[in-house]
């Protein structure tokens, strides 16, 4: 970045000054709050300074009180999210009230009070609805409220899958379970084409983040999930420390009414449709049970509230197979002749597998009014999650035994103390405490893997097999003051993290072949095998700073200036990487009620995932080393081990390594965007966001010890290193057996050298709820390139990084969305306040209190990076990287998906807030066969083998869920 330390220091020593210099005010919502703003005027449009604006939440029975300033302007900033009561209070005037008027996380409400005479009237209710549009908004921002969290279909009952409901937003591609690739996922999004582990996940304004994966870590109950925040572009310098999007989630809180719900969640493959990709007869068995309740209330009346959310799922089912029967019928009738005993697995399957999970989610929250003005707020959550059978490797030629179950347990104590200092300021300091254990394990305890290109995979894997142990420590704190125009806000993180890890990738050996003959041959086309010390124990420690101002320059005109520094201590040995200065600037102008404008640019410091780490820290030559055997050595091997293990390193095959760059920065990306915002009517808005994305200096992995490659040809194959050339490698750019430096068989090198481009246009169409029906309709349109799409990707060729540039695993060109919530405008009108009729007919009883919900997603196919299925260049990339001749990095994709999920819900009231739920919910309702993986493996031979581009994975079959809830 061009930006220095000498440039940030001047940075923050004028935004102090400013700040305690500058007199006047506007506002800017907070991540883990609302804003509320607006301005008093008389009938005139004269201005009324030191007026007394009181907001009440009626749930608990508590309030804030802020003061116009002399242009008649008020705030409140970080304001609970909920439904407020605005009072207003001038002498001389009527006293003005509005009640309804919603806040929700990270929008600012304006609101305009006009204040009539006293003699006009003695009291002046209002009861207007709030627009739609948020004026002073610069960043491209989509919320998810509680009713849609409740009310929407979810087959998972995990709250983030409502992410994909957001637009710009996709889900990240699946691995493509090709030997060597991790098994380690990541949130499970991409924004602006960065990888799914660039993003960061908070709950409660604090990092919820596996730092190891770059994956969640504590997950939620629903129930307790009150709205969370999707930031696409959050040009706010408040966030930090992911370099793509941002997901903010805040949890309920109790009231002074007891409330909640205990429900019961069932679903039965009886139900089920056959899924269109099954070979085998029948359909696998799945049973699932979720039961649950939440509770809330308070423990002091007006000052003490509790929350608590307890949920347990049990379920067993069925995986299935497309292994070739045949495949499978002669691998096993060699296995029994004894050819090769140490080989532990000694039989696949191409039937149904058993899978199982079982998970325990439970959370409690205090919230305690310290004083008038301070607020305590203390949460604990428990996550314990089992999977047996489908965890990873799930792909559908990976035999039953190389197939993964996971253990996760997650305790997290977290807290926050808030206090509001007078009408302009707000202290928020925040704190947690976490612990992860994470236990990845195979069927197979015993190695090694067999991996057969394109036909099958068995055996123990490579990777998937580890323990480890993450501690989180993070405190956080925020100043903000309003300052005439200005809202200033000051705040830094510290967040250390601790990882104990034993992660044994290849410790027990792999061996590749390239055809089921050679398997039957014992002729490997290369083993490779990891030797040492497999435990890692280092700390990290994230430090981040930021200045941040939210300029009112007019009333139409709103201006984000901010800077913020993040630095990232790694270990001993990695470069420290101080240069992380983030500029963020964003605009947002309404030039009248009806239009709101967007612009904004900012730069997005990442982290580095504990895994990229932790691969250079064992393997470093005096810890661990692998050794890679090819061609005939590799067949001498399988032949001396009996098809197994190595028990001890072989004397003659140099060791291959991994290393830090010397260089290493921090990975960062650079976001443009504008767009604009109209208001159709009262409740509906039409959005356009476009999107610049850069992402620079992104981590891989590259061998520095080879040569220079030479095109192979029949004449010079056997002084290559190949005695017995494939008709992929002939005409190829091949690496001979020399290296650079002899010491060492191959140098993998962590780089910053990768890089991504994404270019992106999205329209949404929004109604919040007005008349019983809310609905969201988004399209976006993308282009995404990169040379790299994740931390273990390495290039065919070292020497010409620029022929990886392509479009990326993230790219997906387009993506329709459509959501609503809909109650029947049949009966229910004692629900709204009204009187029910005294006699009503069986067909409006039958049809009233109805509810429905569709959820609707069209997504173009997901490009495949096609390969031979071995090393054919002989780069000894590992996930393999060679590509068949004609055809080029990520060239494949697999079909588009179409799936609509709907939701019914008739409920039963039994008076005040008493209501049992009944509820039946379809996914993939049409039981589209929609594909999410395809056979990347063209083989060796110069036609492509025939299980090449052939469905390897898919989403599920049409699955119907039934539950009950009981709310009071």
């Amino acid at each position: 970045c061009s930006f220095s330390m000498r440039h940030l220091a001047i940075a923050i020593a004028v935004s102090l000054a400013l700040l305690f210099s500058v007199p006047d005010a506007a506002a800017q919502a907070s991540r883990v709050g609302a804003t509320l703003q607006g301005t008093v005027s008389d009938t005139s449009g004269a201005v009324i300074p030191n007026s007394k604006v009181t907001l009440h939440n009626p749930l608990t029975n508590q309030s804030r009180t802020v003061t116009t300033d002399e242009q008649g302007f008020f705030r409140a900033e970080q304001l609970p999210v909920g439904t407020y009561e605005i009072r207003a209070e001038q002498t001389g005037f009527a006293p003005y009230r509005q009640a309804g008027v919603g806040a929700s996380l990270g929008h600012t409400v304006n609101l305009d009070i006009v204040l009539a005479p006293s003699s006009a009237s003695e009291h002046v209710t209002v009861n207007a609805q709030t627009s739609s549009l948020d004026p002073s908004q610069s960043s491209v921002v989509s919320s998810v409220d509680q009713e849609r969290i409740e009310e929407l279909p979810v087959r998972s009952r995990n709250y983030l899958d409502f992410v994909l409901l957001a637009p710009g937003v996709s889900s990240s591609p699946i691995a493509s379970g090709v030997s060597g690739s991790t098994p380690l996922i990541g949130s499970g999004f991409t924004f602006g084409g960065l990888r799914s582990r660039s993003n960061n996940l908070s709950i409660d304004g604090l990092d919820n983040n596996d730092e190891y994966t770059g994956s969640s870590r504590t997950e939620l109950s629903p129930e307790i999930v009150q709205e969370f925040q999707v930031v696409n572009n959050g040009l706010s310098a408040e966030s930090g420390g992911a370099s793509g999007g941002s997901i903010n989630v805040i949890t309920r809180s109790g009231t002074n009414t007891i409330h909640g719900d205990a429900f019961l969640f069932a679903q039965d493959s009886a139900f089920n449709a056959r899924d269109p990709f099954e070979t085998e007869s029948g359909k696998p068995s799945f049973r699932r049970f979720r039961a649950g309740l939440a509770l809330g209330g308070p423990i002091v009346k007006d000052r003490t509230f509790y929350y608590a959310a307890l949920e347990q799922e049990h379920n067993r089912g069925q995986i299935g197979s497309h292994i070739d029967p045949t495949v499978a019928s002669t691998i096993n009738a060699f296995l029994a002749t004894g050819a090769v005993p140490a080989l532990a697995t000694r039989q696949i399957t191409t039937a149904f597998s058993p899978i199982a999970r079982a998970e325990t989610e439970a959370a409690g929250k205090l919230d305690h009014q310290l004083t008038k003005n301070t607020d305590l707020k203390v949460r604990y959550t428990f996550t314990n999650n089992k999977e047996s059978g489908d965890a990873f490797n799930t792909n559908s030629l990976i035999d039953a035994s190389a197939r993964g179950s996971s253990f996760t347990s997650d305790n997290t104590v977290s807290g926050s103390l808030t206090t509001i200092l007078g009408s302009e300021a707000v202290s928020d300091l925040r704190f947690q405490a976490a612990t992860r254990h994470a236990v990845l394990r195979t069927n197979e305890p015993l190695g090694p893997e067999i991996d057969i290109a394109g036909l099958v995979t068995f055996g123990r894997p490579y990777a998937g097999n580890s323990e480890r142990r993450e501690n989180h420590y993070q405190a956080s704190y925020t100043y903000s003051r309003t300052r005439g125009k200005h809202l200033w806000k000051v705040g830094g993180t510290v967040n250390r993290v601790r990882l104990r890890a034993d992660v044994p990738d290849g410790f027990d050996g792999v061996y590749l072949f390239g055809s089921l003959g050679d398997f039957l041959a014992g002729n490997p086309n290369q083993f490779r095998q990891v030797f040492g010390n497999s435990t890692v124990d280092f700390p990290v420690t994230s430090v981040g700073g930021f200045v941040q101002d939210h300029w009112s320059l007019a009333r139409q005109l709103t201006v984000d200036l901010g800077v913020r520094y993040d630095f990232e201590r790694l270990p001993a040995g990695f470069n420290q990487d101080t240069n992380n200065v983030n500029p963020r600037i964003g605009l947002a102008w309404s030039p009248s009620p009806k239009w709101v404008f967007r612009a904004g640019y900012g730069v997005f410091f990442d982290r580095y995932v504990l895994a990229t780490l932790a691969r250079a820290i064992e393997r470093n030559g005096s810890e661990a080393f692998e050794q890679v055997a090819d061609g005939n050595v590799a067949a001498s091997l399988f032949a001396t081990a009996q098809g197994g293990p190595l028990v001890a390193p072989v004397l003659g095959i140099a060791p291959s390594i991994f290393q830090p760059d010397p260089r290493m920065a921090t990975p960062h990306s650079q976001q443009t965007s504008a767009g604009t915002e109209y208001l159709l009517a009262k409740s509906l808005t039409l959005r356009a966001d476009y999107l610049f994305v850069r992402g620079l200096r992104l981590a891989r992995t590259v061998n520095s010890n080879l040569l220079p490659p030479v095109v192979l040809t029949v004449a010079n194959a056997l002084s290559l290193g190949v005695p017995n050339p494939t008709p992929q490698q002939i005409g190829r750019e091949v690496f001979s057996p020399g290296r650079l430096n002899t010491q060492f068989s191959d140098i993998y090198v962590l780089q910053n050298s990768a890089s991504s481009t994404y270019n992106g246009i999205s329209f949404t169409l929004n109604r919040r709820m007005s008349d019983e029906l809310a609905f969201s309709a988004s399209y976006t349109l993308s282009k995404t390139f990169d040379d790299a799409s994740d931390f273990d990707e390495q290039p065919q060729n070292p020497f010409n990084l620029r022929a990886e540039n392509a479009v990326s695993r993230q790219h997906q060109q387009q993506r329709f969305v459509f959501n609503a919530l809909w109650e029947l405008p049949i009966g229910g009108e004692e629900d709204k306040g009204g009187k029910a009729e005294e006699s009503t007919s069986w067909l409006t009883q039958a049809f009233s209190h109805i509810e429905v919900a569709p959820i609707l997603t069209l997504e173009s196919g997901r490009p495949v990076n096609p390969l031979t299925g071995l090393d054919s260049n002989q780069s000894h990339a590992f996930p393999l990287s060679a590509r068949p001749l004609s055809l080029g990095r990520n060239s494949l994709n697999t079909p588009a998906l179409a799936t609509m999920d709907f939701r019914v819900l008739k409920y039963f009231p039994f008076g005040g807030a008493k209501r049992l739920d009944v509820v039946a919910e379809f996914f993939n309702v049409f039981n589209s066969g929609n594909v999410s993986q395809i056979n990347p493996v063209f083989g060796s031979r110069s036609t492509p083998i025939p299980e090449f581009r052939q469905p390897v994975a898919g989403t599920s079959a049409r699955q119907i869920q039934f539950s009950l809830d009981f709310e009071f």
